[in-house]
């Protein structure tokens, strides 16, 4: 397993460090349940809009929207010599980091609660090695400067999930691989306002879901495992299939023998289960976003368009056309306009739909 860097899954069925999200190749897929046949509405919506250059003229990437008019992301410093942390809401952006170019700085796992944000930074140290370091930083910029709060992460393992990187019961929560890349899963975890580590041990190979479950990505038949209390709960589905789950809803994948995917939708415990309409794909490792949508593209003409399958109801919703990056996390979804460089980036809060 790669120690350099930290391990990043960018989307299921990618080899992470030897951690595999497993789907083979199958004609063979399980039946489902007809769709309801809700059909196809278009939001009325109005996204939040911001350029993509700002006013140094950096091109700036959103990895986090807070709300429908904040962000946090990355730009180049203007001289580019360095790469930057920003913090972007009205006025001009608040720089939380910079780092030299020539350390290939990594900002992964951003979340936020109750006012403060928290990500992992990954980069190179004067030695040579990459050193990944938690930090914290208040989104009111009078209530302080960001704070690192441990370099003792591990081997720690991202997923490009909402779930990274999990605030609960006044501690922050990430999972780690062993050292000696035995097929077990290290929990740690740290005190908001840091201190030492906490770490457990579990057999088997597990990412964070919705609090407190975490889901296992070994080859096989997923299960969902709570820390709570132990509760196991295997989720049905053959092996054909790659699953994505959070304790609500899953996501089924298999690949036919053409090399298209069918991506069914079921409740963990593999009830209503239907395909999703359409020649789509989903969009990111989380399912059920608010545990109700699904984010989908689908090629309309040259261009892509935006949607999101309303699970209770069957409704298909678009929410734009003509996107380019698309990227999610919780109840918002981003994405740039733009061809070869975004010249714009639009939000829309899910929430906020009907």
């Amino acid at each position: 397993m790669r120690r350099a860097r930290p391990l990043i899954a960018l989307a299921a069925a990618l080899v992470v460090g030897g951690w595999l999200l497993f789907s083979p190749t199958s004609r063979d897929v399980p039946p489902t349940v007809a769709p309801s046949g809700a059909g196809t509405v278009t939001a009325t919506l109005t996204p939040g809009v911001v350029p993509a250059r700002l006013a140094d003229g950096a091109i700036y990437t959103p990895l986090l929207y807070l709300d429908t008019g904040t962000s946090v992301g990355t730009a180049p410093s203007a001289d580019g010599t360095a790469e930057r942390l920003l913090l972007r809401g009205a006025g001009a952006p608040r720089e939380l980091r910079s780092v030299p170019k020539d350390r290939f700085p990594q900002w992964l796992g951003l979340t936020a609660a109750d006012g403060v944000l928290y990500w992992a930074e990954s980069s190179a140290t004067a030695a040579g090695p990459y050193e990944t370091r938690l930090w914290r930083a208040p989104v009111a910029p009078a209530a302080g400067p960001p704070v690192a709060l441990t370099a003792d992460t591990g081997g720690i393992v991202f997923f490009e999930s909402q779930y990274d990187l999990v605030v609960a019961e006044d501690r922050l929560h990430w999972v780690a691989a062993t050292p000696d890349d035995a097929p077990k899963t290290e929990v740690r975890s740290i005190a908001l306002t840091g201190g030492a580590v906490a770490k457990d041990v579990i057999d088997g190979r597990y990412r964070w879901s919705a609090w407190p479950w975490l889901l296992s990505v070994d080859p096989g038949a997923a299960t969902l495992l709570n820390r709570a209390d132990g509760q196991r709960r295997p989720v049905p589905a053959t092996a054909a299939e790659t699953l994505l789950c959070t304790p609500e809803w899953c996501r089924a994948i298999a690949e036919t023998g053409s090399g298209r995917n069918l991506v069914d939708v079921m409740h963990a415990d593999g009830s209503d289960r239907r395909r999703l309409p359409g020649d789509v794909n989903t969009i990111g490792v989380d399912v059920g976003l608010l545990d109700r949508f699904e984010l989908l593209t689908s090629v309309e003409g040259e261009s892509l368009r935006l949607l999101a399958y309303d699970l209770p109801t069957g409704r298909t919703i678009v929410l734009a056309g003509d996107v380019s990056v698309v990227t999610t996390r919780g109840g918002l979804v981003w994405w740039s306009t733009g061809n070869p460089e975004p010249t714009d980036w639009h939000v829309l809060d899910l929430h906020q739909l009907a």
